[in-house]
């Protein structure tokens, strides 16, 4: 038994997508989610399961709320953060803020969150978003997300052609009367998010310098998820919905333990976890004499490798070439990757 495989990566967080329903209809949306996509709730009951499985796995330590829009069902976020937190683990949520149209209404929300348990809030923003969804709305849920003493993260959608910046929102009146110069300002973290298109007829201008460089993609091992239609996820990138083989099924029908133990024998995601996903495409594509694509984004080139069965069959044939080299770095990457906080 080499060193490679008695060391794998253990997973530190888990992604519960509580529904794909969205008051928003952005264009670009990963999931495609929009208003519409009513009956795709994950009931509490399934939460509860999955969150009592992982909870075994002791080194998860972080709960992710998402979807869609986790606000739309409330209660059940209520009480799956409720439960979560009866169970140690530190939870956040992924929102866009639609359900602070005032700062009283939104502390009211937020005071309901901070009390089940919930420790961080992170708000969406941007060109897209806030044809949805007024960026005073954001700012109100900031603001009692601060008062309430939760981390807070804004990501602002940003590539060249986007108008809203990270500047607008410092620049924003309910910004500087609340926040700016304050304690609050140097709590807070807002940052851009690199916004990609899913769609031929949307082609967006990068900064590919200001994107951060392919050292491999932890997510592929860091992340277990539950999602309202296939169950199971092992990954919560932006394509996760592209790649059959991140979905694992139902958890009523998989042992989860078994399901996650296989993945640490899969060459190509170890390969995705060491070098990432763009350097695979890029190693491949040279292997085969062709131009490799450029995305702007590592989930992109993580959705064209896994639904190019000509570029997998190439890495087959040449697998051997580089097989100890990566083995060996995977070992290496884990013994990191395991004891980093």
């Amino acid at each position: 038994m080499t060193k490679s495989e008695i060391i794998t990566p253990s997973p530190k967080t888990a992604a519960i997508l509580i529904t794909y329903q969205c008051v928003a209809q952005c264009d670009e949306c990963c999931f495609a989610c929009n208003p519409h996509l009513t009956g795709t709730t994950v009931s509490l009951a399934e939460i509860k399961q999955f969150l009592n499985v992982i909870s075994k796995i002791k080194t998860i330590k972080v709960v992710v709320f998402s979807g869609g829009e986790c606000f739309i069902e409330f209660d059940i976020l209520k009480q799956a953060i409720k439960y979560a937190n009866s169970l140690g683990f530190s939870t956040r949520c992924v929102s866009n803020g639609y359900w602070a149209p005032t700062l009283d209404i939104a502390e009211k929300k937020i005071g309901l969150l901070a009390q089940a348990g919930l420790n961080e809030l992170n708000l969406s923003t941007g060109d897209s978003h806030q044809k949805f969804v007024p960026v005073r709305r954001v700012l109100y849920a900031t603001i009692a997300s601060l008062r309430a003493h939760l981390v807070t993260c804004i990501s602002v959608e940003t590539n060249k052609n986007k108008l809203f910046t990270v500047e607008d929102f410092k620049s924003h009146p309910l910004y500087k009367e609340y926040i700016k110069g304050t304690e609050f300002e140097k709590r807070l973290m807002v940052m851009p998010t690199v916004w990609v298109s899913f769609h031929t007829d949307n082609i967006y201008d990068f900064e590919y310098e200001s994107i951060k460089k392919d050292d491999g993609c932890t997510g592929v091992f860091d992340t277990v998820g539950l999602e309202p239609r296939t169950g199971i996820i092992g990954c919560c990138g932006l394509t996760v919905n592209n790649i059959p083989e991140m979905h694992f099924g139902k958890l009523k029908d998989i042992d989860l333990p078994e399901v996650l133990a296989a993945q640490y024998t899969d060459f190509l995601k170890i390969w995705i976890f060491v070098d990432g996903p763009e350097k695979i495409v890029k190693t491949a594509s040279k292997w085969a004499n062709e131009n490799p694509p450029k995305f702007a984004h590592k989930c992109l080139y993580c959705a064209y490798l896994y639904n190019n069965q000509h570029l997998k069959d190439i890495i087959l044939s040449n697998i051997s070439s580089v097989k100890d080299d990566i083995l060996d770095r995977y070992y290496k990457k884990c013994l990191v990757f395991n004891y980093a906080e």
